[in-house]
């Protein structure tokens, strides 16, 4: 797909389809359509029919609300679509970006141009912003992934033609939108590939293209089972023996050309490739979709696909132990005891919770690296979903101000988090008669806060949150910006987490 920008008006400008915006402004106590400059440019060209045409369809420009027109002159283009972006005084730059999503998958396989305008609202919109915001929406609103469909769409979107009176602003807006979304689709396409065939070694295969692409500054390291076993990586392997593919603990490293001080990130990636749940096997319903465990590697890797660009300015570690959780006479089972790499003896109550026994080798390895901040993202518990619903990241953290900043990445993102607490009460719940540890705790209630707890084990007094991706990674419907399946939901706000 390629951006292009003019400085022409939309009236003259050819495409399959022109885009323009209206909003709603209250009159009294009711909400009524507020056409914006460029609707109103379209509208004088068509003799008033556009409003006309709203006016029939009781189109009042509420977010989200599509009004689709197809004029007879020959002088426009075919079809004008006008997208409501709701009240004037309450549009948000995210409002861009998922009501220009609505209007791509609207198009999807009908039109191969678009064309639209920088819309201006106030003072307080950013023209860079909102051009990020309109790129992300369309580039991620235009993704599917097809690899396996023999049916081709009849037309693609090539082209998106952009009016601005800002060109540099808007190029560089634009830019920025395609590099989240770049990241944000090797997140999904990792996903949503099956599980033959991003196994281990794949997703070992792929941390290394990425260093070849900037071996200067993004270093791999591959440990395989052998050096895992030297290093006391025994809560990893125990997981990983009953695999019949070997198991990869992946490192990656990026190190900016000037380092602005003694922080160190580590992003840990939960990188299950498939669960079965192992000897405690998942029932079929449960299983159907579990290539997606290992979401949480795909984000880390998404990021890391374009670090460079992004140039934090300090280093950032990338960690996944990859490995399926699968069946077979070597399979962990209820009553084993595995012992983590920091020394701590964890009892496997339960195989099915074995993304928090490969968590704890990644996490004691973040520490003996020296890492002064650990973000871990995996696709955690169902429980999270049972507090937060299916859309929603549950977040933990033993640190207020990495807490505040990851919030406020995720909302310039679109990416919903919400902060759970990590109750000091509650760790008793994963005490274990025999180990220091327990994988379950020993109630019902609260999973999703006592698998954080479990994980705080493993990070002693590192800052560190915890991102529970079980529903926000892979989606049951296709949503504004994106279709079923991976969502690739926590690479944008990591990268803005980099950016701030």
């Amino acid at each position: 797909m390629q951006f292009e920008y003019v400085d022409k008006n939309l009236l003259n400008i050819s495409s399959d389809v022109i885009v323009v915006f209206a909003a709603q402004i209250k009159n009294k106590k009711e909400l009524e359509l507020k056409p914006l400059k460029e609707f109103e440019e379209i509208d004088e060209k068509l003799k008033g029919n556009l409003i006309k045409a709203a006016k029939a369809s009781s189109f009042k420009g509420k977010k989200g609300e599509l009004l689709n027109f197809f004029p007879e002159t020959k002088e426009l283009a075919n079809w004008v679509i006008v997208a409501g972006l709701g009240e004037i005084s309450e549009i948000k730059a995210n409002d861009f970006r998922i009501v220009i999503g609505k209007v791509i998958k609207s198009t999807h396989g009908k039109i191969d141009s678009l064309a639209l305008k920088i819309p201006v609202i106030d003072s307080s919109f950013d023209s860079e912003l909102i051009s990020q915001m309109l790129s992300e929406g369309i580039i991620l609103g235009d993704y599917e992934f097809k690899k396996y469909k023999t049916k081709k769409e009849d037309r693609e979107l090539s082209a998106v033609i952009i009016s601005t009176d800002e060109a540099a602003k808007t190029k560089k807006g634009i830019e920025k939108g395609r590099l989240y979304s770049d990241g944000t689709i090797v997140a999904r396409d990792l996903v949503n590939e099956q599980s033959a065939y991003v196994t281990p070694e794949y997703l070992a295969e792929f941390a290394e293209s990425i260093h070849r692409k900037d071996p200067k500054q993004i270093k791999c390291k591959i440990i395989d089972k052998k050096e895992a076993e030297k290093l006391g990586m025994n809560a990893f392997l125990g997981v990983a023996r009953a695999a019949s593919v070997p198991p990869k603990f992946i490192q990656l490293e990026y190190t900016p050309e000037k380092s602005s001080g003694k922080e160190k990130l580590a992003l840990v990636g939960k990188g299950i490739t498939f669960d079965s749940g192992g000897i405690n096997v998942k029932p079929g319903d449960y299983m159907k979709d579990m290539k997606m465990d290992m979401s949480g590697a795909a984000v880390v890797l998404g990021v890391f696909s374009v670090i460079s660009e992004i140039k934090p300015e300090f280093p950032v570690m990338g960690i996944i132990a990859a490995t399926p959780n699968m069946i077979s006479g070597d399979s962990l089972v209820p009553g084993d005891v595995v012992k983590a790499m920091n020394g701590k003896t964890i009892e496997i109550l339960n195989t099915d919770a074995e993304g928090r026994v490969t968590l704890a080798d990644s996490l004691s390895y973040a520490v003996e690296k020296k890492a002064t901040t650990i973000i871990d993202i995996a696709t955690l518990t169902g429980a999270v979903m049972v507090a937060l619903g299916p859309d929603i990241t549950g977040l933990f953290s033993n640190d207020k101000k990495l807490t505040e900043k990851i919030l406020k990445a995720s909302n310039e993102a679109g990416e919903k988090m919400w902060e759970l607490p990590l109750d000091e009460d509650y760790k008793k719940m994963n005490d274990s008669s025999i180990a220091d540890i327990a994988n379950i705790p020993n109630s019902v209630f609260g999973g999703s806060l006592t698998a954080a707890l479990f994980l705080e084990e493993f990070v002693g007094s590192t800052a560190w949150a915890h991102l529970d991706i079980a529903g926000s990674a892979f989606s049951e419907k296709d949503s504004d910006i994106g279709p079923k399946g991976a969502t690739g939901h926590g690479v944008r706000t990591i990268l803005n987490y980099l950016k701030s």
